[in-house]
């Protein structure tokens, strides 16, 4: 009789206010969890009432991982970068930056970039020290409000001489700025980013994915949840942290300093090793066992 194969369910969060960030990790943790030999259901809760299943994995901003209305679970690890203070067998605070004891009664803490649950082809990367023939701007899934498309307008003004391309996701503002190229990216972003030498980026799991490829990064914390893997990751010389008014202006320094390009791309990838869903399922794995 064949042994039947053990089973870890992912929840999370997706759809307008909550964006496209929390499956994307979701879909790079069950990615290695499969290649393990392991089932993975993965749920959205948007439609679920009550995840159950004897080892779940929440990644949600809506609701809290050790509640027992909504979690019913042998082993529930949760995904989150909030610092709540979760009551849980494990805890995987993946920002860069993040801090393990302010998770103080989850029974084990992974934290900070070796745990960023991110997973991005192989492509072939255009080089971050040659030319600007393009810039990549792209503030999540769910920016109903055209942050992005503002962002994009002032790099468009920074750097005239490039392509500035936006991505519009799916529950985000519709329309590209004049001279700006719309980019619908349903299956990802890994080529976008790698055909960007300069990628101005929101906090979040594309910056990650950014960094991952090695590319010249400015992060903008959209949301008091970015700010830590913004600052963290600046502090690292990874990226270059921006704010909406200061845009213009760094993005037009950078464009002019291959070096400052080079380094920044050399460090990105020091800082992010791409590991983290690897880590992550090992010690998934041990709660398991």
């Amino acid at each position: 009789m064949s042994r039947p194969r053990r089973t870890v369910t992912l929840a999370f969060d997706e759809g307008p206010g909550a964006g496209l960030g929390h499956r994307r990790r979701m879909e790079a943790l069950a990615s290695e969890l499969r290649a393990r030999g392991l089932r993975v259901p993965m749920v959205s809760l948007g439609a679920s009432a009550m995840v159950a299943g004897r080892v779940v994995v929440i990644d949600s901003y809506r609701i809290r991982a050790d509640a027992n209305g909504r979690v019913n679970a042998g082993v529930v690890v949760a995904i989150d970068d909030l610092g709540r203070d979760l009551e849980v067998d494990l805890v995987v605070d993946p920002s860069p930056g993040a801090d393990a004891t302010v998770h103080l009664r989850a029974a084990r803490v992974l934290a900070g970039a070796p745990y960023a649950l991110v997973c991005v082809p192989s492509v072939q990367t255009a080089a971050v020290d040659g030319p600007i023939g393009r810039v990549l701007v792209t503030t999540g899934a769910a920016d109903a409000e055209g942050v992005g498309a503002r962002l994009a307008a002032a790099v468009s003004a920074a750097v005239p001489s490039s392509e500035v391309r936006l991505v519009i996701g799916p529950w985000g503002w519709a329309e590209a700025p004049d001279g700006v190229s719309a980019v619908h990216a349903r299956d990802g972003l890994a080529s976008e980013l790698a055909a960007a030498p300069i990628v101005v980026t929101a906090g979040g799991v594309t910056m990650l994915e950014a960094c991952v490829l090695g590319r010249a990064t400015i992060g903008v914390a959209l949301a008091a949840n970015q700010r830590q893997a913004v600052d963290g990751l600046a502090a690292a010389g990874a990226i270059v942290a921006a704010t909406p008014e200061s845009l213009g202006a760094i993005v037009q320094t950078l464009a002019a300093d291959p070096a400052q390009r080079s380094a920044l791309g050399a460090q990105a990838r020091d800082a992010l090793d791409g590991k983290g869903p690897v880590r992550v399922a090992d010690a998934i794995e041990e709660l398991i066992r």
